[in-house]
């Protein structure tokens, strides 16, 4: 492993500590202002509400993209360029929309390009997401309390970002148009950018650039897979999940991602390597974390379900906005008891409480009223909280040094993978109950005991591994391994 340059700080300096918690508030602060201007963008670009399902999508499409290419980008151009590249193709993709406001209009040339530069703001502000798990990992690997502190800080911005953009850009809303909307992640992007020219704070992790050299064909594959994911999900939220071309689609989806994930393992030079599953305990909590992102950040539809009918956009925005609220507490106490060495501890409370929160949402057809939803959205966000920063210290605790980017990609894949695969799971589930009983009632109270009972099934899984000594749940305060580089 290459030598460690006596330059480099042996505590993480300020600029890590922003860039660790801008850098993943970017991402949902882009989400959060674009759900809560969803309606006021439809009116002026003349958008019906497909297209704005699809402009979403865009976003999300862009984002998949770029944590996929993340490790090819940083082997060609740097982890410096790349990082520094992100967060200034944010602001200036931000400022152009923010002076083109005034000019824009339903032409058809305008609405292209809302949806080129939505694909492009999803790109750019997912890749400092990956990149700041590899940077607080190498700064921290001989020091497990500002490992964890770091992880927390992490997890926190990540529901942070995304409660600042919906209440301040639903503020700016009312009294500006839809284009103040983007000033939150525009905030983000600005200050992630001046901590990124702390050329110490990326010193270190520079050492990982020559290490992925992935040809064309990698690359190609794992396009083609995103997109044809991207397809299915958005023609089956747009129509009927059960009509033919959707369930061609997902055949095609399926035989594609086989076929890239197979590509990536026969790779010598793989875009994004597999080896970090070779490390005991990562494939264990990386499965946890994806299959625990199906039922709980499929939050959208849980809201929807409130009222058995479509709620308005801003008010969805709200209630996320104050679950995510609890998802910012749980991190806070994450970070103490991880410093505490309680990881067992994070792990029963974590999955308690979401549990909790899921049986609550099973009370949604009867009682559905705002203080009870805020109540159940928190309660399960602060299970969240609690375990998201749990899961990516055991998943990264005996990391190698030169798998840190491969291994964040993953995890940040997980993440997101999980809740798009969660919205399309749990509405198939509610138009196949709608239809097998002919109410849509029926069909709300299957998708909330369905959530029940994969949360119920990803605790007894955690639960199961652990006991194996599949997830090592360690209470030590051993330094993270530097491994074989």
């Amino acid at each position: 492993m290459t030598a460690v340059p006596s330059t480099v700080t042996a505590s993480p300096r300020l600029a890590l500590w922003v860039i660790v918690f801008a850098g993943s508030a970017l991402r949902t602060s882009l989400l959060g202002c674009v759900l809560v201007a969803e309606a006021a963008i439809g009116e002026t670009f003349g958008l019906s509400a497909g297209a704005l399902a699809v402009l979403v999508e865009s976003i999300v499409f862009g984002g998949l993209v770029a944590v996929f290419m993340v490790p090819w980008l940083v082997a060609k151009v740097g982890i410096r360029a790349a990082s520094q590249g992100a967060a200034a193709g944010t602001v200036i993709c931000l400022v152009a929309a923010l002076m083109l406001a005034p000019l824009t209009s339903p032409a058809v040339q305008a609405q292209a390009g809302l949806f080129v530069v939505a694909a492009l703001l999803g790109f750019f502000v997912a890749v400092l997401s990956p990149i700041a798990q590899t940077l607080l990992n190498d700064a921290t690997t001989s020091d497990p309390s500002l490992n964890r502190s770091l992880q927390s800080v992490w997890s926190a911005g990540q529901p942070t970002g995304f409660v600042l953009a919906s209440l301040l850009g639903g503020i700016l809303l009312e009294r500006f148009g839809w284009w103040s909307a983007l000033v939150t992640p525009l905030a983000f992007a600005g200050i992630a950018l001046l901590a990124l020219m702390d050329r110490q704070v990326l010193q270190r992790a520079e050492q990982h650039e020559a290490e992925v050299q992935p040809g064309i064909r990698d690359i190609a594959w794992i396009f083609v897979m995103l997109l044809a994911f991207q397809v299915w999900s958005t023609w089956g939220s747009l129509g009927s999940w059960l009509e033919p071309g959707v369930l061609v689609t997902l055949l095609a989806t399926v035989i594609v991602s086989v076929v890239a994930l197979d590509q990536l393992r026969r790779s010598q030079n793989p875009a994004i390597s597999p080896q970090p599953f070779a490390i005991p305990g990562f494939a264990a909590a990386a499965l946890i974390l994806f299959v625990y992102q199906l039922p709980t950040t499929a939050e959208f539809e849980v809201l929807l379900l409130t009222q058995l009918a479509n709620m308005p956009a801003e008010e969805i925005g709200t209630r996320t906005a104050i679950g995510n609220g609890g998802q910012i507490a749980g991190t806070a106490l994450a970070a103490v008891l991880l410093l505490r060495h309680r990881i067992a501890l994070a792990l029963v409370a974590g999955f308690g409480l979401t549990l909790v929160g899921l049986v609550g949402y099973t009370l949604y057809p009867w009682w559905n009223d705002f203080p009870y939803t805020v109540v159940t959205r928190t309660i399960v966000g602060f299970g969240g909280g609690l375990l998201t920063p749990t899961l990516f210290v055991l998943a990264l605790h005996q990391m190698p040094s030169s798998l840190q980017i491969a291994a964040g990609t993953w995890l940040v894949l997980a993440m997101i993978g999980g809740t798009e695969i969660g919205l399309a799971l749990f509405d198939i589930v509610l138009e196949i109950a709608a239809g097998v009983s002919g109410a849509k009632f029926a069909g709300f109270l299957a998708v909330e005991v369905a959530q029940l009972a994969v949360g119920a099934a990803v605790a007894l899984l955690a639960a199961w591994l652990t006991l194996r000594g599949t997830l090592l749940v360690r209470a030590s305060s051993e330094p993270l391994s530097n491994g074989p580089a």
